[in-house]
């Protein structure tokens, strides 16, 4: 078993929060290593003036430490506050005030909003009494001397330790408490998008559906990006004969077939759409009627060549188009209307054909 498999154990209580007991163990390692680094820098000497709070301390961290695998998440918080307020106030005198011990209450602070349960006024008290400690330690021990005999060397590497501990702790705390978060806006965000494409695409052929198709036009009608085109309506010819004939399942694989060709047969910044049933709109920005006319006749005996395999049967379809032009001064719902009458007209005339 690996430290972090330790370090990540679960408490035996039910229903505690992992993330909170995790975190306090973590932040209990950091402390007692900077602890041990605080007493290399100063020195033996300040072992042999406090011998009985430098091991009450070290053991203290490690009796706690061990406890969080047996306490509850609230008495393991009350726990590291008690201890860490301890550990700073009577650390002053050993290491000296230049040491930074003060800086520590500011771990205590983030818990008290990352870690603490309760109402936001519970957590604000705890805050200001954190700070009323701060205070206070500034009264009672600002600029204070350590009782041993520190170089200047020795004194910067206490401070080095010791903010280093204390930043640490702070990214620590803020990510172990911001992950979750992060994680749940990224899955709702995913979900907001999985939703929205939904909303906009045809499940069966994965192309836009009338509802995003009609939003496309509303932008085109109104942008300047796009102001002349092409659109086309499409239809395939007999599909009813294709249900009744293969089935329903067999009809699903012409309607995806007939999709992935358009696609792909179309240029890229073609809009095209399952308008409904066996019919197809497709939008032609900046492309006038005559190049649109060629891209739908090339797609058009693409469709009557290829042959559509569903369960051992080989369908042959045609598609029937219409056809129109929109500029300037055209009105996107009419051109559709156009369009869709010269479909009809194409059907009602032989079909196979695209009619312009």
């Amino acid at each position: 078993m690996g430290l972090w498999d330790v370090i990540n154990k679960d408490v035996k209580a039910e229903n505690e929060n992992k993330r909170v007991i995790v975190t306090l163990r973590i932040l209990y390692i950091v402390g007692i290593i900077a602890f041990i680094l605080d007493l290399c820098f100063a020195g033996i000497e300040v072992i042999r003036v406090f011998p009985y709070r430098i091991i009450g301390f070290l053991v203290g961290n490690l009796i706690l430490f061990v406890l969080t695998y047996f306490l509850k998440t609230l008495p393991s918080l009350i726990l590291f506050m008690m201890y860490f307020f301890a550990w700073t106030l009577l650390m002053i005198p050993c290491f000296g005030w230049s040491a930074g011990m003060q800086n520590y209450f500011i771990i205590i602070l983030m818990l008290c909003f990352f870690a603490a349960h309760g109402k936001p006024r519970f957590k604000f008290m705890l805050a200001i009494f954190v700070l009323a400690i701060r205070i206070m330690t500034i009264g009672l021990f600002g600029g204070m001397k350590s009782l041993v005999a520190i170089d200047q060397v020795s004194d910067k590497l206490l401070q080095i330790t010791n903010i280093s501990a204390v930043f640490l702790s702070i990214i620590l705390i803020s990510y172990r408490f911001s992950q979750r978060e992060n994680e749940e806006e990224d899955k709702l965000m995913k979900y907001n998008d999985r939703l929205k494409k939904e909303a906009s695409t045809d499940q069966l052929t994965g192309l836009f559906n009338r509802r995003k198709a009609e939003e496309c036009l509303s932008t085109i009608e109104k942008s300047k990006d796009f102001p002349s085109g092409s659109i086309a309506m499409g239809d395939i010819d007999f599909f009813k004969k294709v249900n009744d004939t293969y089935g329903h399942d067999a009809g699903d694989e012409v309607l995806k077939f007939v999709a992935d060709t358009m696609v792909s047969n179309c240029p890229e910044d073609s809009i095209v759409s399952r308008w409904g049933g066996e019919e197809f709109l497709i939008i032609f920005p900046n492309v006038n009627g005559d190049d649109a006319f060629i891209i739908l006749e090339k797609l058009r005996h693409k469709i009557k060549k290829d042959e559509i395999r569903v369960k051992g049967d080989i369908i042959k379809i045609t598609m029937t188009f219409g056809l129109t032009e929109y500029g300037f001064n055209s009105d996107i719902e009419t051109a559709i209307k156009e369009a869709d009458n010269k479909l009809y007209h194409g059907k009602e005339n032989g079909r196979n054909q695209v009619v312009y």
